[in-house]
């Protein structure tokens, strides 16, 4: 049987990797801008290197966001596997 504790830290999982799969976004796409603008300034090629860095940058993050959308659906599929099988076993234990 779940407790509300038991639940809290569910969600607050949950609210995790939600948070983390739009920071590691952030995180690429400024890493990348910062990149292509240190480039700019080496090569005096003023918007090529922001571009590039932008591109870059959304493909990065684009590619982290899929694994963490993997990892995510295959937690939660072994979560529901689980809580079928205490299920089960709540259903076929006699009282």
């Amino acid at each position: 049987m779940k407790t509300a504790k038991q639940g809290f830290i569910r969600q607050a999982g949950m609210l995790g990797n939600v948070l983390s799969t739009g920071f590691t976004g952030g995180v690429c796409l400024v890493i990348s801008l910062f990149i292509g603008y240190k480039i700019d300034q080496y090569y005096l090629c003023e918007p090529i290197g922001i571009l590039g860095g932008i591109f870059i940058g959304l493909i990065a993050a684009l590619v982290q966001t899929v694994k963490q959308l993997r990892e995510g659906m295959s937690a939660f599929a072994r979560e529901q596997i689980r809580t079928k099988e205490e299920r089960t076993k709540e259903k076929s234990t006699p009282l």
